[in-house]
């Protein structure tokens, strides 16, 4: 069974042909999606895969991240959003999802690529044992929007992360922070010294003025801070501001003497909780 493709785009379907392989829709079908367009099912579904195969980065791999980098960190690229289906109605089941970074429209060769967002390498998200379903079903997609294009599916090589970011050991006993609030971790460095009280901020009200704090902050200490780049520190806020109204993100500051000396971005909650960005002052 052979069927027509679209790219979902601003609430318009955009022809593109038909699937030029023997995938059978039924096994394996993909919908194209532009990042403000896709739909609340969607993200259920996808948020259901990642809990389903215990996808081992769900912060980065979240359609709150991933929309939201591409919304606003592209680049100038055209990105879009596969996500890979079997099955049908009620049956149906995600399968994938997987962020491509499509050939310019105009000149229409080249190649359609994974894209992958500033910061850690995350992999597309494919459920074990669909892998060449998926690949398969993708390559005819784009195909049939780009005829004379390839699609490149290795990841890019994986850069290790800032030694600075790492703040968190193993342990717990960190008696400042509230018990309700504690997320199996010890913070280190500055936030372990002698004087230094920290505030941890869960509610979702408030994460938006802790956030403009903390950009604040970073903008006075850090050699290149976040609100010199204005996609990055729209991510920042956008990130955070939807993550909080589903309390997956807080917000932590350190003061000494009133004054604070380091400040904490975490997404997620309870022991799965990442730390996102962190900033501090060279004296702390």
């Amino acid at each position: 069974m052979r069927q027509g493709l679209s790219i979902i785009e601003g609430g318009r379907f955009v022809e593109a042909g038909r699937i030029g392989t023997g995938v059978d829709a039924e096994e394996c079908r993909i919908v194209l999606r532009r990042p403000n367009v896709v739909e609340p099912v969607e993200i259920d579904a996808w948020r259901a895969l990642l809990t389903r195969i215990r996808w081992p980065e769900p912060i980065y791999a979240d359609p709150d991240y991933l929309l939201t980098a591409a919304v606003h960190q592209s680049g100038g690229r055209d990105l879009v959003f596969a996500f890979a289906w079997s099955g049908q109605g009620e049956l149906a089941r995600l399968r994938g999802v997987i962020p491509l970074s499509m050939p310019h429209g105009l000149w229409g060769n080249g190649r359609a690529q994974g894209w992958y967002p500033p910061g850690p390498v995350v992999a597309p998200t494919i459920e074990p044992g669909f892998l060449d379903e998926v690949e398969g079903a993708l390559r005819a997609a784009v195909k049939a929007v780009h005829p004379r294009s390839t699609l490149i599916m290795i990841p890019p090589p994986a850069v290790p992360l800032p030694e600075e970011t790492v703040l968190l050991s193993d342990a717990s006993d960190a008696q400042v922070v509230p018990a309700r609030d504690r997320v199996g971790v010890r913070l280190a460095g500055p936030w372990t010294r002698d004087g230094v009280e920290i505030e941890r901020i869960t509610e979702p009200f408030r994460i938006r003025d802790a956030v403009e704090t903390y950009l604040s902050f970073d903008a006075r200490v850090s050699g290149n801070p976040i609100v010199r780049d204005p996609s990055a520190s729209s991510m920042v806020r956008v990130v955070t501001r939807r993550f909080a109204q589903r309390r997956q993100t807080s917000v932590d500051f350190a003061r000494k003497d009133g004054v604070i000396v380091a400040a904490v971005l975490r997404l997620g909650a309870g022991p799965g909780s990442i730390v996102w960005r962190q900033a501090e002052t060279r004296a702390a």
